[in-house]
């Protein structure tokens, strides 16, 4: 067996028939046709917490999720995304017909069906939608958005436990005992954000610190105070003037006022002048209401209002505002489907022992068509 020759410059020559060194030979890894390098070391960091205040929502969820359900714009919107998500039902396909036939008997079983139609007012209006569930899947249960307060985190974005606040005590989750559907996730935050986020939301401005209300806060308080313009103009302030007329006389027709209906008629022998104090109806408002309105509620709403008011003054403007909710909707049903496939039924089958491909399992909803 020939041996290698070093040369004085340093250089190795291997004669035919040498014995190459075991750390020359050594193949390389492959993954598929890509090559490893070296394991995938994350740098990258997320704010983490190890308190309970300060990974929360931007706005309670409480909050939130009650603007949506007693705003009728919002609620509206958010009943009509539902039912386009949910359409005709929740469909499970797969490639060995037992196997499609197991999940749809368990998520019969577990009545998830209409869990998921109930919980999808939360995975729209608020963006998250939250279940707990036993080691084994058979069982689960909504955890009630409106009680979640917070997450503690890790700086690599792993959630440490869910805090759960009620009945004036504190209930954490680890997250191998509940499963999270997220509507979005914008740059790693712990929760999503729902559809009406951007109308829902104070805004800071980073300048001054001045905090403007939320749009939908705006449109409120106009509402109001056109409310209390309307009221003042069917019982506006009346001021009556008598002549010559003493403390007493005053005092009794001031009673007599007071329980006085309206149309009421007044007898007296004194000369009076009355002047009326109302709010002027001459104000330009219409124009920014309307603003308010079609610029600021219904984008934030990601729902076009004129398919109910009959807003729509063109077919085409009808038509095209249609094919882009029904895209918007297809998207939200794919990505929703997608979790419930990864998240809730795939871990099922491996606790019952199927080694199921993704590929060999379909998720979907079936969408009604226009005769249907």
């Amino acid at each position: 067996m020939k041996t290698p020759i070093i040369r004085g410059n340093g250089d190795v020559i291997y004669p035919k028939g040498a014995v190459l060194p075991k750390e020359i030979v050594k193949p390389d890894v492959y993954e598929g046709s890509i090559r490893v390098i070296e394991k995938f070391d994350q740098k990258s960091e997320v704010n983490e917490s190890n308190f309970i205040d300060e990974l929360a929502p931007d706005r309670p969820f409480k909050e939130s999720l009650d603007a949506v359900n007693k705003d009728g714009r919002l609620n509206l919107a958010n009943e009509t995304y539902n039912q386009m998500i949910i359409g005709k039902g929740l469909k499970i396909s797969a490639k060995n017909e037992k196997i499609s036939d197991m999940v749809n008997e368990w998520l019969d079983e577990t009545g998830f069906h209409e869990k998921l139609e109930d919980g999808l007012y939360s995975y729209t209006g608020v963006g998250n939608w939250i279940i707990e569930h036993d080691p084994t899947y058979k069982e689960c249960v909504e955890l009630p958005i409106t009680t979640v307060k917070a997450v503690v985190r890790d700086k690599k974005g792993n959630i440490k436990k869910y805090v759960q606040r009620v009945n004036d005590k504190d209930i954490f989750f680890k997250p191998s005992e509940v499963i999270h559907f997220k509507l979005t996730n914008v740059a790693r935050e712990p929760f999503a954000r729902g559809l009406f986020h951007s109308i829902l939301s104070d805004y800071e401005d980073p300048r001054t610190g001045i905090i403007y209300d939320s749009p939908l806060i705006q449109m409120k308080e106009i509402e109001d105070a056109m409310a209390e313009i309307f009221k003042g103009h069917a019982d506006p302030t009346v001021m009556f003037y008598f002549e010559d007329a003493g403390e007493q006389f005053i005092k009794t027709q001031a009673n007599a006022l007071k329980k006085a209906k309206k149309g009421s008629k007044i007898v007296t022998d004194k000369q009076f002048d009355v002047k009326i104090i109302e709010a002027s109806g001459q104000g330009k408002y219409d124009s920014y209401i309307e603003h308010m309105q079609r610029d600021l509620l219904e984008p934030g709403s990601k729902f076009p209002l004129q398919f109910f008011n009959a807003g729509f003054t063109a077919r085409a403007a009808s038509e095209s505002t249609d094919s882009v909710l029904i895209r918007k909707v297809k998207r939200i049903q794919i990505r929703l489907a997608d979790q419930i496939k990864r998240l809730w039924i795939m871990p099922y089958l491996a606790k019952r022992g199927k080694k199921v491909k993704f590929k060999d399992l379909q998720v979907f909803f079936e969408t009604p068509t226009k005769q249907d």
